[in-house]
């Protein structure tokens, strides 16, 4: 249902296929568990980062095409065959273990714990 290529300068991840909003896009339940966040993991519960070698590359967006839930990297939307993977990290970290400046909004990206007390 996905693949992996360079786009812009980074790996980043594809669908194969068409699929509809509310679809399982990807399941993460093949990653490692961890409970420390690292720069490629991705936070799954509260308490919970998982390392996976598909999830380490989806990158993030301001406007994604998914959202985290649980184990799950759902559509937010109807998507098209080709069209990148992406989640929005201030919405399903609480802390980012590497903040960086979003390449669509120049905003930092450090997590939603920070993300709240900035509004």
């Amino acid at each position: 249902m996905i693949y992996i290529k360079a786009s812009s300068g980074y790996n980043s991840v594809f669908l194969r296929i068409p699929c509809s909003e509310d679809e399982v896009v990807y399941d993460l339940a093949h990653g490692k568990i961890s409970t420390k966040p690292t720069r490629t993991s991705i936070q799954v519960s509260k308490k919970e980062h998982v390392e996976d070698d598909v999830g380490r590359y989806i990158n993030h967006s301001c406007n994604p095409t998914c959202k985290i839930s649980g184990l799950f990297v759902i559509a937010t939307r109807d998507l098209k065959r080709d069209e990148e993977i992406t989640f929005d990290y201030n919405k399903s970290e609480d802390v980012i273990a590497s903040p960086f400046e979003c390449n669509c909004c120049g905003k930092m990206i450090l997590g939603r714990k920070y993300e709240k007390n900035s509004s």
